[in-house]
C-alpha cells in the first residue's frame, strides 16, 4: 500500500468514526461533526468548524479551506434506504418500524421518522421490560441507534454537535432533526444550548417526548441492556437479565431499581454472571454473591439491603451488611435509585 493509499484509508476511518458520532449524538472523539449534503455550500464552515471538528463533504463538494478535518463521502443519508459510503465503509438509513422486517446486510442506522416509529419503540421497550424479549434489530451489533444520546438523557442541555447543512442553506440538528436556522448564522446558532430532545421536534413538540421518557426512567438501562446483548452476542432466550422479565430475589421488600450505568446480573447456562457493557468486564458469581448483588441493586439504602440479605440467609444484620459492603467494593455495583422505582412503589408501570 502506498503512502497516499494509507492516508486515504485513515481518512475513511476518521469519516466512519465521525459519522457514527453524528448519528448517535455522542461526543467521544470529535467536539462537532458537520454533514454537508450534495449541492450544499460548505463555505460558511471555513470559519465555523474548528480544529478537532470533522466536516463530512460529498464527493462533488467545493474545496474546504477551514481548520477542521474534512472527509469526502459518497451517497446520501436522509431518506429510508439511503446509503452513505467512505471507501469500502458504508451505512444505510432505516425507519425504526421497518428495521425488524428488512434484511440487515451491514451497518444500519435506525431513526424515528414519525410518531408511529416512536410509539413502536416505546412498545418494544415495555415488552422487553416485562418479558425479557428484545427487538431483534436493537440487539444486532450492526445497528446504530440514531440520536441515542437524546434517549439516554433527553433533558440535558448542550450546544448542537451534530449538524446537517442542506442545499437550501438550512442547518438542522441530528439525523432528521429540525432546522435551527441558516448556515450563514451558524456562529450564533451553535452558541445556543438546546435540550437533547430537540432532535425530534420535527416529529412532535418536545414536551411529548419528555413526558414519555419521564414516565419511563428505565429507558437508559434498557438501551444499555441491548448493548449488553450485543457485547455477549446473546439471542433472545439465551440468558435472563435482571430487571427484564426476571428477578433473582422476589421478597417484596425492594424499593429501588439498578442505576442506569450499573453492571447487569444475568443467569446463563454457565451460572450467574455480572457484566458491564461500558467497561466490557465480565465475571462469574457464586449463587450467594449473585443474591447479594440482586439485593444491593434493588435497595436504596445500606440498612435495607443488610436486612434483606439477613432475611435471605438467616444471619445477623451486621454480618449481612458486611457482605453487601464487600460486594460494593469488589464488583463496581451501587445501591439502587428510588427515582426509577415508581412501578414498584405505586403499582404504576414507570
Amino acid at each position: 500500500m502506498t503512502r497516499d493509499e494509507a492516508a486515504g484509508v485513515e481518512r475513511d476511518a476518521v469519516g466512519a468514526r465521525a459519522l457514527r458520532e453524528w448519528i448517535t449524538g455522542s461526543r467521544e472523539q470529535y467536539p462537532r461533526v458537520f454533514l454537508v449534503e450534495s449541492g450544499a455550500s460548505a463555505r460558511s464552515l471555513n470559519t465555523v468548524a474548528g480544529k478537532g471538528d470533522v466536516v463530512l463533504l460529498p464527493a462533488d463538494s467545493e474545496p474546504y479551506a477551514g481548520p477542521a478535518t474534512a472527509v469526502h463521502y459518497g451517497g446520501a443519508l436522509h431518506d429510508v434506504g439511503d446509503e452513505l459510503f467512505f471507501g469500502e465503509r458504508g451505512v444505510e438509513l432505516q425507519d425504526y418500524v421497518a428495521a425488524d422486517y428488512v434484511q440487515i446486510v451491514g451497518p444500519t442506522a435506525v431513526c424515528f421518522f414519525d410518531m408511529s416509529s416512536w410509539r413502536a419503540f416505546l412498545d418494544d421497550a415495555e415488552l422487553a421490560r416485562q418479558t425479557g424479549v428484545f427487538p431483534s434489530a436493537l440487539i444486532d451489533p450492526r445497528i446504530l441507534f440514531a440520536n441515542r444520546a437524546a434517549l439516554a438523557d433527553p433533558g440535558a442541555i448542550e450546544a448542537p454537535s451534530a449538524i446537517r447543512v442542506s442545499p437550501d442553506g438550512s442547518a438542522s440538528i441530528g439525523v432528521r432533526g429540525p432546522v435551527i436556522g441558516h448556515v450563514d448564522d451558524l456562529h450564533r446558532l451553535l452558541a445556543v444550548p438546546l435540550p437533547h430532545v430537540a432532535v425530534w421536534e420535527d416529529i412532535a413538540p418536545r414536551e411529548i417526548f419528555l413526558a414519555d421518557l419521564a414516565s419511563r426512567r428505565w429507558i437508559g438501562r434498557y438501551l444499555n441492556a441491548t448493548d449488553l446483548m450485543k457485547m455477549l452476542r446473546l439471542a433472545n432466550g439465551a440468558a435472563r437479565i435482571a430487571g427484564f422479565g426476571w428477578s433473582l430475589i422476589d421478597d417484596a421488600l425492594d424499593d429501588a431499581e439498578p442505576r442506569t450505568s450499573d453492571p447487569f446480573l444475568l443467569e446463563t447456562t454457565e451460572g450467574f454472571l455480572l457484566a458491564d457493557p461500558t467497561t466490557l468486564r465480565r465475571q462469574l458469581l457464586s449463587p450467594l454473591t449473585a443474591m447479594v448483588v440482586a439485593v444491593v441493586q434493588t435497595s436504596s439504602a445500606p440498612q435495607l439491603a443488610a436486612e434483606r440479605v439477613a432475611r435471605q440467609l438467616g444471619i445477623p444484620v451486621p454480618e449481612a451488611g458486611s457482605l453487601c459492603g464487600e460486594a460494593l467494593a469488589a464488583l463496581g455495583i451501587h445501591f439502587g435509585s428510588r427515582a426509577a422505582s415508581v412501578r414498584r412503589t405505586t403499582g404504576v408501570d414507570a
